[in-house]
């Protein structure tokens, strides 16, 4: 059986944008807001957003994330 590697920031910048669903921030802002090296933050939101997890806009330094919700699907399967 293989084993599953769960990054904790990963974890920890997921639960931010989950739990604050209308938030929008740039890299720089969220380090400041998480007390954690933008540098550090970098390829964690890159992997949140290749996993359609977090939206960017813009580029560089300037991008700004925020949380993709997932989408409703009802019990006839039609989304919501």
């Amino acid at each position: 059986m293989e084993s599953i590697q769960i990054n904790p920031l990963t974890v920890e910048c997921t639960l931010f944008f989950q739990e604050n669903p209308y938030t929008f921030e740039t890299l720089s802002g969220l380090g400041t807001r998480l007390g954690r090296k933008p540098e550090d933050l970098r390829p964690v939101l890159d992997e949140l957003v290749t996993n359609t997890i977090l939206e960017i806009m813009g580029t560089g330094d300037n991008a700004i994330y925020r949380y993709n919700q997932p989408k409703s699907v009802d019990m006839n399967g039609l989304m919501i």
